[in-house]
């Protein structure tokens, strides 16, 4: 599963759709887990959760993609190493 287009899609249906925005923002585990299905994990399903909240705070996709990559770096194992390295460049 492809966690960053997922997040992307999610956050363009849930910023679209009015209706969906609305059962996010009531009970957000399940509508992730009815537009993932059982590909994710919990501790997926709740970063996933996190970054459409905040996306939804910010008003869609815009300066999201630095964060989701250090949400995917968590979930994949990046070292904080690899963050200081980017810092230092």
């Amino acid at each position: 599963m492809d966690i960053k287009a997922e997040i992307e899609k999610i956050i363009a249906q849930v910023t679209k759709d009015g209706d969906l925005k609305e059962k996010f923002m009531k009970d957000p585990a399940a509508t992730v887990r009815g537009l993932v299905g059982d590909q994710a994990d919990d501790d997926t399903i709740k970063k996933i959760i996190d970054m459409v909240k905040d996306a939804i705070g910010k008003g869609g996709l815009s300066s999201i993609g630095d964060k989701i990559s250090d949400v995917l770096g968590g979930i994949f194992g990046k070292k904080d190493d690899d963050k200081e390295e980017k810092k230092d460049e």
